[in-house]
């Protein structure tokens, strides 16, 4: 089985500007393979960098040393070394992104936001309405509340459209950033069912999951920070 994204002797180091430009060392070479039809959980202590290699192998962060591979047909691509609109290509259909917070987009549904990544893709809305529909479902953000703006809904509620948002598309590679956190088990057992959907229609997925049950369902591999010195798997 060939990995969908290899990240190569990752360094990230922050400059911390105001503080006398005092360099803040957070990734220091990070080796890992990611396949698809796995959950890669990334396992530290809180500060052992797993936010910010989810970051950087999503592009947030440009890192300041190595290789971020991703699997394009027979092709590789280097997310550290390609220009913004290869990136922005990426995310558009290869690489999806789940955050514990919803950027906020004034004035649209929360059914159109979740809606929105199918349309940029080509999908009608005959076929992406009803998928977007079946996720809000799902994950239990109440009928009333699809077609009005997300800023006043609670914490639970944004969290819920964001991850319908994440799993609209099937991106082959999923990023999750604690989606979980601050859910009862009740929603973070839906969440648990879509990770496992996606695992099984072959989605590389790579997570930081803040609820040890979640962990122990979802995660095929474990990736330790402070032992990443090796290639896993």
């Amino acid at each position: 089985m060939h990995p969908v994204m290899i990240a190569k002797n990752i360094d990230k180091t922050f400059v911390l500007h105001n503080q006398g430009a005092a360099r803040l060392p957070v990734l220091r070479q990070q080796n890992l393979e990611i396949f698809a039809g796995e959950c890669l959980v990334l396992n530290g202590s809180s500060g052992s960098g797993k936010s910010s290699l989810l970051r950087s192998l999503y592009g947030n962060y440009q890192i300041d040393h190595g290789e971020l591979l991703i699997r394009q047909g027979e092709q590789w691509l280097d997310l550290a070394s390609a220009p913004p609109r290869e990136i922005i290509a990426l995310r558009r259909d290869t690489i999806g992104w789940v955050s514990q917070f919803l950027r906020v987009i004034p004035r649209l549904s929360a059914l159109d936001i979740v809606m929105q990544p199918m349309l940029e893709n080509g999908i009608s809305e005959a076929q992406a309405k009803p998928k977007a529909q079946s996720l809000l479902q799902h994950l239990n953000v109440p009928e009333r509340l699809w077609g009005l703006a997300p800023a006043t809904f609670s914490g639970g509620e944004q969290q819920r459209v964001n991850i319908a948002r994440g799993f609209a598309l099937d991106y082959p590679i999923l990023l999750l950033d604690e989606p979980t956190a601050s859910l009862d088990k009740h929603n973070a057992q839906q969440v648990v069912e879509l990770i496992l959907a996606a695992k099984q229609r072959g989605a590389a997925i790579v997570g930081i999951f803040h609820d040890v049950w979640v962990r122990e369902l979802v995660a095929d591999r474990l990736h330790n920070m402070q032992a990443a010195t090796q290639i896993a798997g």
